[in-house]
């Protein structure tokens, strides 16, 4: 069964809500690296690029997909350097977490995200 089956539906509704792209488990990345599931929706306001991420934990030995975590990132490129945002909602957490938290993290994900003004990043 695919992890993301049960919030999937939510994903796409806040994605759509803020003309954001879904991208499922890193499609661009070389068939070797795609070895765990993700899911993160990005979008451009202003100027700036931002993304909520839904990713196991990324640890030295490799991936940890009992722990997962729920990330807010925006970033842009000012005087050729590159300035950028993170909050990270929940870090190291049992996937049902999110799961059971899903619409609350989202929609604080993306009023968050919405929020965050070129003078924001750093």
């Amino acid at each position: 069964m695919n992890r993301f089956e049960k919030i999937e539906p939510s994903i796409i509704k806040v994605s759509q809500e803020i003309d954001g792209v879904i991208s499922k488990d890193r499609p661009d990345a070389p068939k070797a690296l795609r070895t765990f599931e993700e899911r993160r929706i990005d979008w451009e306001n202003n100027g700036i690029r931002k993304a909520i991420l839904i990713q196991p934990t990324f640890e030295v030995d490799g991936v940890n997909s009992d722990l997962w975590n729920f990330t807010l990132v925006a970033w842009a490129w000012i005087d050729n350097k590159r300035v950028s945002y993170f909050e990270a909602l929940i870090t190291k957490e049992k996937f049902t977490v999110i799961e059971l938290n899903i619409t609350k993290l989202l929609y604080q994900g993306k009023k968050t995200l919405q929020g965050i003004k070129l003078n924001d990043l750093k």
